[in-house]
């Protein structure tokens, strides 16, 4: 099987035995492989992996790939060990999209949206994986690399695989398609994140629609523009939302003091409530989404629920950590105008009569937006969320702070800090200011530092 795989795509080796089970060998960086490991060398804008080979075979791989035009450059003794590809970085998806059409028994799921991705995708893998084995995407591996290294860890008892699926550009998602070979497309959301980056919100729109060239699709009926377009495939969809027509819809969701979400809704034409132990905004809709995908899977409500209550949240999502002095909310693991305002949305509905502090950084890769949502951001937390001190980090988050000072934030209640290390030393003066402190903005602004020291120095107390 794997050898007529090989010959079809030309890759030749001349001395090597390949073990059957080379797809789950995989390993694309050379400081990780242990033994018996096959090392695919990726060449990437500023590392040629093929200069690790040495380094991986004396690590104790059992053989690795390398590209044809890299053959003068091995010795004989390394060739031996060697196969021989026309381009590795495209092995690693031919070779997964081969070892996925091997498993025709598992059904998998295909995530996409703007925003949420990761938490539907953690959320459906807890509750799928009550039900039967589950792979699902580590972290948001969810590019044209991360994407084919998880469906390489396809093994036979997986029944389901929960993939995210991310796109900057029309045609990546119908890219990662043909890899995929999804059961289920599931579109969670259209929004603004890189929109610079497509070109236009129907661009977006266009990019994210390629997730539903499967057999079957769940979507977000609130959103008329993804209604028109999902009534224009050929998948048999489910949909999700508040809307009245959405096949699972939200009736009522609330949270309570102890940070749980009471929700309602109607699915499969009966109504039924449930309480869940974690909450935000977003949540009910990421439970109803999840819903629709178990049903869209022919599952019932009730083999999905326990692993909805088993799941307990992700770092840097709205995770509450109960401290002994203060009610941290790590919120850090990035942001766009669309996750930051759900954010502060539930802050202020959860904790009504809490003093807060935010931390709130630049929100990155919004292109001629920028200006715009900072400032909009800015003047809801003055009007809405009322903080006692508004802590803003970075370049863009200037403008937030302004906003902020024209609606009504006094000087005393304002701080800027070009840097998250710049904030870091007065950490701990900041604190007496409020009972409660939540923390986000893009990555690359690294706030996730202030959640980490401040866990180190507070002790880990919490929910």
């Amino acid at each position: 099987m794997l050898a007529s795989f090989m010959s079809s795509h030309g890759w030749e080796h001349k001395h090597v035995s390949v073990p059957e089970s080379l797809p789950s060998l995989v390993q694309t960086d050379s400081r990780k492989v242990s033994v018996g490991q096959w090392f695919v060398p990726i060449v990437g804008e500023n590392h040629d992996g093929h200069t690790f080979i040495e380094g991986a075979c004396e690590a104790g791989a059992g053989g690795f790939f390398y590209a044809k035009t890299y053959e003068s450059k091995l010795s004989a003794a390394l060739k031996a060990k060697g196969i021989a590809v026309p381009d590795t970085f495209k092995a690693v998806q031919d070779l997964a999209q081969w070892w996925r059409a091997q498993h025709p028994n598992c059904q998998v799921i295909g995530i996409t949206g703007s925003s949420g991705k990761t938490s539907v995708k953690e959320l459906c893998s807890e509750m799928l994986g009550g039900i039967a084995p589950t792979l699902k995407t580590v972290g948001s591996l969810n590019n044209e690399l991360g994407v084919p290294l998880t469906l390489l860890q396809l093994k036979l008892e997986h029944k389901f695989a929960v993939i995210e699926m991310g796109a900057r550009h029309v045609g990546d998602i119908a890219f990662l398609t043909k890899i995929v070979q999804q059961n289920v497309g599931v579109l969670i959301n259209v929004g603004t994140a890189h929109i610079g980056e497509f070109g236009g919100p129907e661009k977006v729109l266009e990019a994210k629609m390629e997730i539903a060239s499967a057999p079957h699709a769940v979507y977000f009926r609130d959103d008329e523009r993804i209604h028109s377009a999902m009534k224009k495939t050929s998948a048999k969809v489910t949909s999700f939302g508040r809307s009245p027509s959405a096949d699972v819809r939200i009736i009522s969701d609330t949270c309570d003091t102890q940070g749980q979400l009471h929700l309602t809704l109607t699915a499969a034409g009966k109504e039924r409530s449930f309480v869940l132990p974690y909450f935000h905004d977003v949540y009910s809709l990421n439970v109803a989404a999840v819903l629709a995908i178990g049903l869209r899977l022919g599952l019932s409500i009730e083999a999905c629920l326990p692993g909805l209550k088993r799941y307990n949240g992700i770092k840097g999502r709205f995770q509450i950590h109960r401290l002994p002095k203060l009610t941290l909310i790590d919120d850090a693991y990035n942001a766009n105008p669309q996750s930051m305002r759900a954010g502060l949305e539930t802050l202020r509905k959860a904790f009504p009569d809490t003093r807060k502090i935010l931390i709130l950084g630049d929100m990155r890769e919004l292109g001629e937006e920028t200006e715009h949502a900072h400032r909009e951001m800015g003047a809801y937390c003055a009007d809405s969320v009322r903080p006692e001190l508004l802590i803003t980090v970075g370049e863009s988050s200037l403008w937030m702070e302004e906003a902020a000072r024209s609606h009504g934030l006094k000087t005393n209640q304002l701080k800027h800090f070009a840097t998250v290390e710049d904030l870091m030393p007065i950490l701990a003066d900041i604190q007496s200011h409020g009972d409660l402190l939540y923390v986000k903005a893009s990555n690359s602004l690294k706030l996730s530092k202030i959640i980490d020291k401040l866990l180190a120095t507070e002790g880990r107390a919490h929910h």
